[in-house]
């Protein structure tokens, strides 16, 4: 290698070195600049409550009550002890502009102000410029768009809930054609004549022949009348009547006799058959 053709890319790496070194500074300076600024926190003016943290030697110091008309509200958040003195939290609240003294708005139990202290000093900038007349700033017209898409969104919104509403009543009405009315329990009649159809086809169960006996009574007791204080009563006068007792005797000796006189079981249903054909003629 010649050393003509070795200097320029020496100088090239040099270049290198140095834009990266530029870039590097930049980098820091910016991550200085802003965690100052983050640090600062918003700018304090006129009527906005700063901070400050102060340790001063000496006695406690206490705030002095704000009054109208003070440029300056000082009031002590908080106070910690330290070696010699005390740490304060002030927080201050400048009603004007220019330089402030927090020191004046402090004193010791005595009544003595604290001495002078470069962090006692606040500095006030104006809002308003100081040749600031009062008059409004002239403001170009602008222009107000009224028309929007309220309406048509509006009229979308309620269409959609309109659209709802048809499969609600339509399911409705199905759904109150099928909650029919229950149909009423069957009466005396009906569950003794029930009783009877089936007893003609097939042997009753014990609780279907009690069910019976009592079916059998109380439609006669509704029919003639009788008296239902007592069960015995109420038996004896159905024996005494010509057609209710002569059907009590045969479904008495239908169920409680050990040998049927009637035949067996298809006797049985002939009894049934009897039963039914008087209780059918009745109604």
């Amino acid at each position: 290698m010649t050393p003509t053709s070795s200097q320029p890319r020496s100088l090239s790496a040099f270049a290198l070195r140095l834009v990266l070194l530029s870039l590097g500074l930049g980098a820091i300076a910016i991550v200085v600049l802003l965690a100052i600024w983050f640090r600062q926190g918003p700018a304090v003016t006129i009527g906005v409550e700063g901070q400050r943290i102060v340790e001063i030697p000496g006695p406690q110091l206490i705030a002095v009550p704000f009054t109208p008309g003070d440029a300056l509200s000082v009031r002590i958040a908080n106070v910690e002890p330290v070696e010699g003195g005390f740490r304060y939290d002030l927080r201050y609240m400048a009603f004007g502009p220019g330089e402030h003294d927090i020191g004046k708005s402090l004193v010791q139990p005595n009544g003595q102000r604290p001495e002078p202290r470069p962090e006692f000093a606040v500095s006030m900038q104006a809002l308003i410029p100081e040749k600031y007349s009062g008059e409004l700033y002239a403001t170009p017209n602008s222009e107000v768009d009224l028309h929007t898409n309220y309406s048509f969104l509006m009229f979308l919104a309620w269409s959609s809930w309109a659209l709802l509403l048809i499969p609600l009543v339509w399911y409705g009405r199905d759904w109150r054609r099928s909650a029919a009315v229950a149909p009423p329990p069957p009466s005396i009649t009906e569950r003794l004549r029930l009783l009877l159809q089936q007893a003609s086809r097939a042997e009753l169960s014990p609780e279907q022949q009690a069910d019976l006996e009592q079916l059998l009574l109380a439609f006669w007791s509704q029919r003639l009348n009788l008296s239902t204080k007592r069960l015995g009563d109420a038996v004896e006068q159905l024996r005494c009547h010509p057609q209710a007792g002569a059907q009590w005797s045969s479904v008495e000796r239908w169920f409680h006799s050990h040998q049927s006189p009637f035949g067996g079981k298809g006797a049985n249903g002939t009894i049934a058959k009897d039963l039914l054909r008087d209780l059918e003629a009745l109604n």
